[in-house]
Formats: C-alpha cells, structure tokens, sequence
C-alpha cells in the first residue's frame, strides 16, 4: 500500500513539474530566436514585455495554431495598469486616437526606440495625421520646428481647446512671460486679452511674428472701415499700423505708442521743433489732440482733414465751407455785419469777422490770418501767409490792446480796432 502511494505522489511530482517547465517554456518562447526575436531588443521596452510576461496582454486561443487575443479590448487593455489614466477620459477635450481607443495609434505595445514607446520622433507622430504643409510657412514657432509639440498640447486630454496645457489666454505666458506686464496696462488689445491666436498662427506664419496674414490685411480684417479713404495716411497706405498702435496693449488710448502730440510729432518733426517754438497753442495742440482735426488713419480731404477746409486763399463765404474750424467755433461769427457779442474781433458793433471772410467772391480763409497749430502772436494771428502764384510771404503783426488790437499788414495801412 505504502508503495503504491509513493508512485501516486512520484507521478504528480513529475507531472507537475513538466506543466511548470511548458509553461516556462511557452512564456520564454515569445522573445527567442525562433520566435519574435526582435521584441525587447530597443531602448525603450514596454514594462510586461521587459519582463516577458506577455500574457498580461496576450491570450493564447485554444488548439494547436498559434493564434493569440488581447485580454481586454481597445484602451481598457491599457487601463487595466495605466488606472492614473482612466480620469483624462472625463476631459472635454480629448485626442481623436483617444476617443477610438487607439492608443497603439501613437504608442508601440512592445517597444521603441523612442520615450513613452512612441513609434515615432513627436513631431514625426503628429505629422501623420496632421498635415505637414501648414507647419511649413517661412517663419515657424520655436516649439514646431524643435519637434516639441507637447510643449503646448497634451497629447491625451486637456480641459482647454486644442488639447492645451493651459488656458488659451495664458498659454503663450509659459514662454513669454515679459508680455504678462504689458497685458496689466490700461488700455488692451481685445484680441491679445482673449487669446493671442486670434493674431498669431501658434505654429507658423509668413511674417516674423507669425502673423495669421499679412499687414494690414491681418487688421483690415477687423478694422475693415479703416483705410478705404481717397487721401490716406501714408501709414496706412504702407500697411504700417504698427508705427502708431502698439498691437498688445498701452496706457495710452488707441493703443498708441506714444501720448498726445509726441506721437504726431515723432514722424512730423519739423511741426513739432515748429510748435514747441511757440507762445500760443491751438487749443487741440494744447491738449495733444491732433484727432480733434485730423484723422489719423485718412480722409477725403486733404491734410486727413475730418472735414472740407479750402485750400484758397479766397473763397466765397459758406458755413458749410469752414464746417471743420464751427466744430468748435460759433459757426454764427461772421453772419451779422454788426454784434457786440458774436465775437471780440469788432470796432465798436462793427463786425470785423464779417468784413474779412463774409464776401462774394473774396472771401478770406480762416488761415489767412491765423495760425492753426500755433504761434507766438495772441489770437493765434500768424507772421506771415503765402499769397499769391509767387508764393510771397505776406508779413502779419499783431498787437493786442487793452480794448482791440493793431495789425500792420502787407494788404492794408495799419489799422486799430475798438471795442
């Protein structure tokens, strides 16, 4: 009896023992030289292949063929270790190759010779879905053209549009922190407060900037009203929006570079040396206002003038004709040929505006008198006016007294006026 148990236990031994070697021997087999040789052989080898348990991953189907099938099916093969994973599926915004389940569509189930076991350089992988072409323009972002698209998008799930790995509105901030200050100016760019894609192609563009377009055509796109005029500002016309507007942000209005005249007077030298010579400002000029009577981007009139001004030295006399300086001025001055009211420019009731511009045909400009940006006479009265085809400088000089003033002209005797 006791023998016969002792060949009982000798048989299960032995049985036991040769299941545990063809087991052995089915799990080594997958990486030999007969088989699947070349399966952990690179730099970067998927942990259960590494510890050749491809079983993990790998069911052997029942008979003799040497057919296998996946122990889950799609990405929840890859969950199954890769639990950390499993919240990204909860994302608003997630991969295409996620969504399918298809995380061999990027990574190598068994190895690669590149991190992650990608089965390719980032750039390379991306590029087999995304077309190559729009990431070719002659000025191409940093990030592109290293390869490192990850630096902006996550490659599985992100809360924010495009895969993000931050918000569209502070994205660029990760590299360009120097334009974290300027967004804290007064006045802000729409545009570059939203997102600054709304500009900038964040992977190429043809200009240095990476602008989506070209200037000013990028601008016209929402400024669309903008240079369309018959006498433009020859900034504008060159596509030059830049050399007045900071494009990001500024504290000072219209994202201008500059305050006030400073900006005018950076291009219009001559004005400025001109102006800062003077006594006596023109209101608009006092304030920095040049936009009071020009625009800046353009007119149909000429000097960018906001409206009609004669270019002659006479004129027959409509209000309508001088409607640009009656912005601001009483456009009821030289109608009545007698006032004590209408204006200080009169000898006792007689209307001295009326007698110099109200005539039919010489009628005289407001500028045959006066200075429009400045001068170092009261009454903004100017030294001299162009006169006639020969361009002769007609001398003005202008006293001002207690209760009227002098003028010693080249067009009459010196003359006095009394209130």
């Amino acid at each position: 009896m006791m023998n016969k148990i002792k060949t009982v236990a000798l048989t299960t031994l032995t049985l036991l023992a040769f299941v545990g070697t063809l087991k052995a021997q089915t799990d080594a087999g997958c990486v030999t030289s007969e088989c699947h040789a070349e399966i952990g052989t690179k730099e970067f080898v998927h942990g259960p292949v590494g510890a050749t348990i491809c079983t993990v991953c790998h069911v052997k189907q029942g008979g003799k063929d040497h057919k296998f099938k996946l122990y889950l099916e799609k990405e929840e093969l890859c969950l199954a270790c890769h639990e950390a994973k499993r919240d990204m599926m909860l994302e608003e915004h997630l991969h295409t190759p996620l969504v399918e389940g298809n995380c061999v569509g990027c990574h190598d189930p068994h190895q690669s010779d590149h991190r992650y076991t990608l089965k390719g350089r980032a750039a390379d992988l991306c590029f087999q879905c995304h077309d190559r072409a729009k990431f070719t323009d002659e000025h191409v972002h940093g990030p592109v053209a290293e390869g490192d698209c990850n630096i902006c998008h996550n490659p599985h799930a992100s809360p924010y549009e495009q895969q993000l790995v931050d918000p569209p509105d502070q994205i660029c901030y990760r590299c360009h922190a120097e334009k974290i200050e300027e967004m804290q100016k007064r006045h802000v760019h729409p545009p570059a407060a939203e997102k600054c894609i709304n500009c900038h192609d964040p992977h190429a563009g043809p200009e240095k900037s990476m602008l989506g377009q070209l200037m000013p055509d990028l601008c016209f796109g929402c400024h669309g009203e903008v240079g369309i005029e018959d006498v433009p500002h020859p900034p504008v016309a060159q596509g030059q929006c830049e050399s007045c507007h900071d494009p990001h942000s500024s504290d000072n209005p219209r994202l201008f570079l500059k305050p006030g005249t400073e900006l005018c007077f950076s291009c219009h030298t001559d004005l400025g040396q001109y102006v800062a010579d003077q006594s006596y400002l023109h209101g608009p000029v006092k304030q920095g206002d040049c936009n009071a009577c020009h625009d800046p981007h353009g007119s149909d009139h000429s000097r960018i003038l906001k409206k009609f001004f004669p270019k002659e030295f006479y004129m027959p006399y409509q209000t309508e004709n001088y409607a640009l300086c009656f912005e601001c001025h009483n456009k009821t001055v030289a109608l009545d040929p007698k006032t004590k009211k209408l204006t200080d420019f009169r000898d006792g009731e007689r209307n001295l505006h009326f007698v110099h511009v109200n005539k039919d045909p010489k009628g005289r400009s407001c500028r045959s008198c006066h200075q429009v940006h400045a001068t170092d006479q009261h009454k903004h009265i100017r030294r001299s006016v162009p006169f006639g085809s020969m361009a002769w400088d007609l001398p003005v000089k202008y006293t001002k007294l207690e209760d009227g003033g002098r003028c010693e002209v080249g067009c009459h005797a010196v003359k006095e006026y009394h209130r």
